[in-house]
Formats: C-alpha cells, sequence, structure tokens
C-alpha cells in the first residue's frame, strides 16, 4: 500500500507541476493579448499602416524585448518608436517611427491635466506692462519636429471621408505623396503644434515664423516678445490673439513670476 501511495503522490506532483506550466502559460499569453491591445490603442496611427499580422508580430517583440514595469498599461510603449526605428525589418518604413513618435505624443496631450480658461484675465493685457506677462497656453501645449509630414499621415489615418475614393481622397493624396517626396529629398525637419482644447487632441503644421512664436508661448516668454512678431504689422496682433482663443491654444494672462 505504501508503494501505491508514493506512487499516486508521484503522479498527483507531476500533474501538478503540468498544471502549474499551463497556468503560467495561459498567463504568459494573456499578457501578450492585452498588451498587443494596448499598443494599438496607444499606437493606432502605426497600425493604420500595417497589416495587422505584422502589427501584432512586432508589438510582440516589442513586448518581449521591453519588459513592462508600469502598472498602467496607457504609461507602457515610451520606446517604441526607438524600437521601431532599429527594427532591421521596417528599414524600407522610415516614417513609421516618426508615426510612433507622434501617437505617443498625442497620448501624452490626451492625458494632460484640465486647465480652466479664464477669459476675465485678459483685461491685464490693458492695466499691465506686457514685458509683466506671460500668455496661459492649452492643456498639452507643446512643438515637435518631424522630418516627415506626420500630421497629413495621421489625418489620412483618422479621417473617415478620406476612406472613400473621390476628388477630396485623390487631391490629399496628390499633397501628401509630394510632402513625402520632399521628406526624403530635402531632409529638412518640420514642425507641428499640438494641444488639447477639449477632449481631443489637435495638430497644426507650422511653417518656420510661427514656429518661432508659439515656440515663445511655449517657453513662458513675455508677451511684449510674443508681440513684437508684429512690428511690421500691428494691426494684426488682435486677430492673431482672437484665434488663439477660438481655436483653445490661449487660456489666459498671467502675471510673470
Amino acid at each position: 500500500m505504501a508503494y501505491q501511495t508514493d506512487l499516486i503522490e508521484a503522479i498527483f506532483k507531476a500533474g501538478s507541476g503540468n498544471h502549474q506550466q499551463a497556468g503560467v502559460q495561459v498567463y504568459h499569453n494573456n499578457f501578450i493579448e492585452n498588451g498587443i491591445r494596448a499598443l494599438s490603442i496607444s499606437f493606432p496611427t502605426v497600425a493604420f499602416f500595417v497589416e495587422e499580422t505584422d502589427f501584432r508580430a512586432l508589438a510582440r517583440e516589442y513586448l518581449l524585448a521591453q519588459p513592462k514595469t508600469q502598472f498602467d498599461w496607457a504609461d507602457y510603449g515610451e520606446s517604441f518608436a526607438d524600437f521601431i526605428m532599429a527594427h532591421p525589418n521596417l528599414v524600407e518604413l522610415p516614417f513609421l517611427s516618426e508615426l510612433a513618435e507622434l501617437d505617443w505624443l498625442i497620448a501624452q496631450v490626451q492625458r494632460s491635466e484640465d486647465k480652466i480658461f479664464e477669459g476675465e484675465s485678459f483685461v491685464l493685457l490693458n492695466e499691465q506692462a506686457l514685458d509683466r506677462l506671460v500668455f496661459e497656453p492649452a492643456p498639452g501645449f507643446i512643438i515637435a519636429k518631424f522630418f516627415f509630414p506626420v500630421s497629413q499621415l495621421y489625418q489620412l489615418a483618422n479621417d473617415a471621408e478620406l476612406a472613400v475614393e473621390g476628388l477630396q481622397r485623390s487631391a490629399f493624396m496628390q499633397t501628401l505623396n509630394k510632402s513625402m517626396s520632399d521628406a526624403i529629398n530635402l531632409d529638412t525637419p518640420r514642425s507641428i503644434l499640438l494641444w488639447r482644447p477639449d477632449y481631443q487632441a489637435q495638430i497644426l503644421s507650422l511653417d518656420d515664423s510661427e514656429t518661432a512664436l508659439f515656440t515663445q508661448l511655449q517657453n513662458a516668454e513675455s508677451i511684449d516678445h510674443i508681440f513684437s512678431h508684429f512690428a511690421d504689422t500691428p494691426e494684426h496682433i488682435s486677430t492673431w490673439l482672437s484665434e488663439q482663443i477660438v481655436q483653445k491654444r490661449i487660456y489666459g494672462v498671467l502675471l510673470k513670476n
């Protein structure tokens, strides 16, 4: 009987080990699936421009190469753009890493702290010297530089009207193709502005003059300095300021610290 008991215990332990291994495998598979799903949510533009099977494979590689240390999946993926850039199979898609960078920035802008629009604060423009004042930018207000026309690529991935074949899509694709060609041939970075006026992040492509102006706003430089951009056309200040308020890029006026 002792022999039979020992045999039963040995079988039970072996079965228990198999169950444990199976449980670990189930956990691992669930982890990978949750990670792939989370990355597809955080990087929707990247997912748009690759086949689903390719994105799943790419996400799986990243999950295995970059262990998750964050509690929230929304905080995972900061190095995904660098991972894509270094991936040997994606050399022919050099714009993909920049789209990953844009997706990550948008995700951070989306989660930026809310602000309240302070309309009454604009009376300070008439009560204080402009060199003592700064503008309060919108939540998530940030300027980023990209070599490829990421704002147009983002629009292609997210604008439902461009998903339909027609004159609008045809014209858009012609412009996009030229922009892509310019990015490859000219190798010159372009600036975009991101901000969150309400609940959805917005993107604005900037020329050199706009980049300089909005960079000063981002850096909390004085309103006097910002308005100096209109030294030759002071009559345009009110139009510019009204646009920034309407588009909710500026939330108020503050005294400099």
